[in-house]
């Protein structure tokens, strides 16, 4: 069977009859409570010229327009913003998807209530470890709220409540019993990412190419009896060739909708637009700002967004060249090949250091 999906240009445009913007990300506040190692935003401080409530409804009109799927809302602490209520009301009476990732410290009964009958496709709560862990990353008393505010979103929202899990040196040999957690609390998806190296985020956050290939083979493994509970979320990040063979050839890969990176859009607490939230720390990135554009003037017209948009899956570079789900994958986070490579076209920096240090699985070989 052919792993080729519409994944080109040419493809794209007879599909959907023009180049779409397919989802997009608000950031819709710098400031957090906590002050995590491997934020790739650098939150804490929230920005002097953040959105108001009024300037966002109308990111969120726009989107609407442009026939956008899905709105991830992230921060920041989103509910740090006492308007957030108002923000998901607004995008679910616009028909566009919800997804929002929050670290759970400022949840609580009486939002969940008011947002309860909003339609979310995910509803993201971090968890990185068992309490040791998660609090060596997030302070003190952060393990705790994190798991009441998994159960109280399951026992209100009902479903759609995911784990937000990065693969750190710190936490990859425990993930496995922080997913058996998670799930037993209440949660029935489950997000798995790569760390990206941008804000706060180190090297030495990193695991080494053996131990992430053994933490995904051991969340795999506890996956197993866990699947009548949860599934893995379509926004784990993953590339294809790092899931265990024999889920692979279940077809579980299937399931991780690939990022849609370029036909995506990410707009900064302060209005300024990139081609993804990873990459707002990287001034040559931002293509334009809503308080002075349209979102469709400037995806119209950033030459960067629409030279992104001509890179087709066969143009990467890599390990990505002689990968069997090149097509599909499309080489996994683009963002963090440019962090890393100052290349678009280059492989999934994880993928890459996997196969150079002889890791890479042969049966993904061309």
């Amino acid at each position: 069977m052919s792993l080729k999906t519409i994944s080109t240009r040419k493809e794209i445009k007879n599909f959907f009859g023009e180049e779409p913007i397919m989802a997009a990300t608000i950031r819709i506040t710098k400031t957090c409570n906590l002050r995590c190692p491997h934020c790739y935003v650098n939150a804490g401080e929230k920005l002097k010229d953040e959105l108001s409530l009024e300037e966002i409804k109308l990111v969120i009109d726009q989107l609407s327009e442009l026939k956008v799927f899905s709105i991830f809302f992230t921060g920041g602490e989103p509910f740090l913003r006492k308007d957030i209520v108002e923000i998901l009301g607004h995008t679910n009476k616009k028909g566009v998807g919800i997804a929002i990732s929050t670290n759970g410290t400022f949840l609580n009964k009486e939002v969940l209530e008011k947002i309860k009958n909003l339609r979310f496709d995910l509803f993201q709560i971090s968890l990185d470890g068992p309490k040791e862990i998660h609090e060596s990353v997030r302070g003190r008393g952060s393990w705790e709220k994190a798991i009441r505010s998994i159960k109280l979103a399951k026992s209100i929202l009902k479903q759609k409540v995911g784990l937000g899990i990065v693969i750190m040196k710190n936490n990859w040999n425990f993930l496995d019993q922080t997913i058996v957690k998670g799930v037993n609390c209440g949660a029935d998806r489950i997000t798995l990412m790569c760390l990206i190296l941008s804000g706060r985020a180190s090297e030495k956050l990193n695991p080494s190419p053996k131990e992430f290939l053994k933490s995904v083979n051991k969340i795999f493994d506890k996956y197993k009896n866990l699947q009548s509970k949860a599934k893995f979320s379509k926004d784990t990040t993953i590339p294809s060739a790092l899931i265990p063979k024999k889920w692979r050839e279940k077809g579980l890969h299937k399931t991780f909708a690939p990022c849609s990176f370029p036909y995506y859009i990410a707009i900064n607490s302060n209005g300024d637009v990139a081609p993804c939230d990873g990459l707002f720390n990287y001034p040559e990135m931002i293509v334009g700002n809503v308080r002075k554009n349209s979102l469709l003037a400037i995806w119209q017209k950033s030459k960067l967004l629409k030279d992104l948009r001509k890179i087709n899956p066969s143009d990467l570079r890599g390990i990505c060249k002689k990968c069997i789900y090149q097509d599909y994958c499309a080489g996994g986070c683009r963002a963090a090949a440019y962090i890393i490579y100052h290349d678009f076209k280059m492989s999934d920096p994880v993928c890459q250091n996997i196969y150079e240090a002889g890791l890479f699985p042969k049966d993904c070989l061309k």
